[in-house]
């Protein structure tokens, strides 16, 4: 970058995208990181932080360590295990592809997540697997939901719950969805409020954004409300679901089955409670937030987040008296 030091950006994500990644990022040096601790090691001297694997929280304390980061970009819509206050008030830009819709438009990995849980809750796959592998031959103990003529319920109707809503239409069903954001209202989705699409769905999917207007959005008065009997699927984010109110609900028959590709407090979930009710209760699936993590997705997301370090340094380095901080920089290492 016009001989000035290359800047230190630390590659958090699959090993086999690393050498992706550096050809993406010619003017800058790319360390690779897999671990906390490794992480934690080259910190102090990266300038940039490209998140694609989501499994490093990045709290305050971890933060702290630092002290040259410039820009810290997930390679994902929502970084929820990023502290976005602590790296506002170091004055370093938190970006996401959230606002990436023209990159994001033909991504459907996630949604076909969703739709693999949702049918997987609703054939009760899981039990039936589980119990063929031990002997059993139980047709009857596992009669599932056929999904022609049912109803689904699409909590946030922007890119994700639109295809879900395709999916569905293919599938012969009714399609209701709630979403105060998106504008215009797209076709094919009956608008409703959400205590009534609660009422009326025999599937829920969520994709909201978390935010603090949806952070536990499907809480206790929730789930008193939806349909007695009906699946739920969250690939959004785990915080956007009440998870005691989930587990609560699993435990009395509300929620038939759940399918989540999301926890609270993900990845140290080996004391979750929805993990531990899981160990010994088949209608519920938990997936490790793999649902946009497949080589056709993550492909042209590392390609816009590389991008945008690549820009974020072109633009400091046309800047007046660039060449002298880099330097300093450099010398500082």
């Amino acid at each position: 970058m016009n001989g000035a030091v290359r800047p230190l950006v630390l590659y958090l994500g699959p090993r086999e995208r690393l050498e992706e990644v550096r050809g993406l990022l010619l003017g800058c040096t790319v360390q690779h990181a897999e671990t906390a601790a490794e992480a934690d090691r080259w910190l102090g001297r990266c300038d940039a932080v490209l998140d694609a694997s989501l499994q490093v929280p990045f709290g305050a304390r971890r933060l702290a360590l630092a002290r040259r980061l410039q820009l810290f970009v997930a390679a994902a819509t929502g970084a929820d295990h990023v502290d976005a206050g602590a790296l506002a008030r170091q004055g370093v830009p938190l970006l996401t592809m959230q606002d990436q819709q023209e990159v994001l438009r033909e991504i459907t990995a996630t949604a076909e997540h969703a739709w693999l849980l949702l049918l997987a809750c609703a054939r009760r796959l899981r039990g039936a697997t589980e119990d063929v592998l031990h002997g059993g031959w139980r047709r009857q103990a596992f009669a599932g939901m056929m999904l022609r003529g049912k109803i689904l319920g699409v909590i946030g109707c922007g890119r994700l719950g639109q295809w879900m809503a395709r999916y569905a239409e293919t599938f012969g069903m009714r399609i209701l969805g709630y979403d105060p954001h998106v504008s215009p209202w797209p076709e094919g989705i009956e608008r409703r409020a959400l205590w009534p699409l609660l009422e009326a769905s025999d599937v829920v999917s969520v994709h909201a954004p978390l935010n603090e207007q949806t952070r536990h959005l499907l809480g206790p008065e929730a789930f008193r409300r939806l349909k007695p009997g009906a699946v739920l699927v969250n690939t959004s984010r785990g915080a956007v679901v009440d998870e005691q109110a989930l587990l609560a609900a699993l435990e009395r028959g509300q929620v038939a089955a759940a399918g989540l590709d999301v926890l609270e407090g993900e990845p140290n979930i080996a004391r979750h409670p929805l993990v531990r009710y899981a160990r010994t209760h088949t209608n519920l699936i938990i997936t490790p937030h793999l649902g946009g993590c497949t080589p056709e997705a993550l492909r042209p997301v590392l390609a816009c987040s590389c991008r945008r370090i690549a820009d974020h340094f072109a633009a400091a380095l046309a800047r007046p008296g660039a060449g002298r901080a880099a330097a300093t920089a450099g010398a500082a290492r």
